[in-house]
């Protein structure tokens, strides 16, 4: 272990020797937890952490790593290559969450059965994943794994993984189909998210394959609707996916100040507010 790895805080329900007042999941949930703010741990301190036994919290970690998010090593236990993926994407998923699920709500009622879809890599995106399961009939192209994962279990969608070059940050796919082909997919709509959101930019992207892959995606499809909660706006990055002008609805919470909702106003760009 790093000697400068931060001590976890002891508070929290003990466990006897007959057994914890926590359940296994939420031991792990807990375990998961302490990873995503650091990226290894000793068996003495999540013990002690979780107010469990040694033998118990091996168990834990023993569990953990079977399911990927971690390799356990003498005395602990590290974060593995997939928890990283795993555990990044989840801290993502936080962000803002509620705003991020209103957004998505919103964004399903615009879907109808026999539709295709176009779902970007997005946490916002993957909340509509989970609205879209029980739909009949629909065909969603994505380049987000979580998406097309939680999709695999829908048995009426049909879910094609559009391939490229993984990003690890935002677990998306980008160099995808070349813009040739492309261009012969019929999306009737596009949902699409951003690292930064401006009236007068439109929406970037700090990766230019990423902000490439999204329009050429949007592109091929009839809609364009633009899923950004207020933490994106007023950030500035490297690459525009989507101009103010050609987004054709842009769904954001109600926590965008006025000067925000001037500035789309001003942009002339329809917005919805959830």
């Amino acid at each position: 272990m790093h000697e400068d790895a931060r001590p976890l805080s002891h508070s929290g329900p003990r466990e006897d020797a007959d057994g914890s007042t926590l359940s296994s999941e939420e031991r792990r949930e807990r375990i998961i937890d302490v990873l995503r703010r650091q990226d290894e741990v000793t068996v003495v301190e999540l013990s002690q952490h979780l107010g469990v036994s040694e033998v118990t919290t091996r168990k834990d970690l023993q569990q953990l790593e079977e399911q990927g998010y971690l390799t356990r090593v003498r005395g602990g236990a590290v974060v593995s290559g997939r928890g990283q993926l795993e555990l990044r994407f989840a801290a993502r998923q936080q962000l803002n969450l509620d705003d991020k699920r209103r957004i998505a709500v919103r964004a399903v009622e615009m879907i109808k059965p026999g539709n295709t879809v176009f779902l970007d890599g997005s946490t916002t995106a993957f909340q509509m994943t989970r609205l879209l399961r029980d739909m009949q009939n629909l065909i969603v192209i994505t380049t987000g794994l979580y998406a097309a994962l939680e999709l695999s279990f829908a048995p009426d969608v049909t879910t094609i993984v559009v391939g490229g070059i993984l990003r690890r940050r935002t677990s998306s796919l980008v160099d995808t189909l070349s813009p040739k082909l492309l261009r012969r997919l019929h999306v009737d709509i596009a949902f699409l998210s951003c690292r930064g959101f401006m009236p007068d930019h439109g929406m970037m992207e700090s990766d230019l394959r990423e902000a490439q892959t999204k329009r050429a995606m949007a592109e091929t499809s009839s809609q364009k609707i633009a899923m950004v909660d207020h933490s994106k706006f007023g950030h500035v990055f490297v690459a525009t996916s989507l101009l103010p002008e050609e987004i054709d609805l842009l769904i954001a919470d109600e926590a965008l100040t006025e000067e925000q909702r001037r500035g789309v106003h001003a942009a002339e760009i329809k917005m919805q507010l959830v």
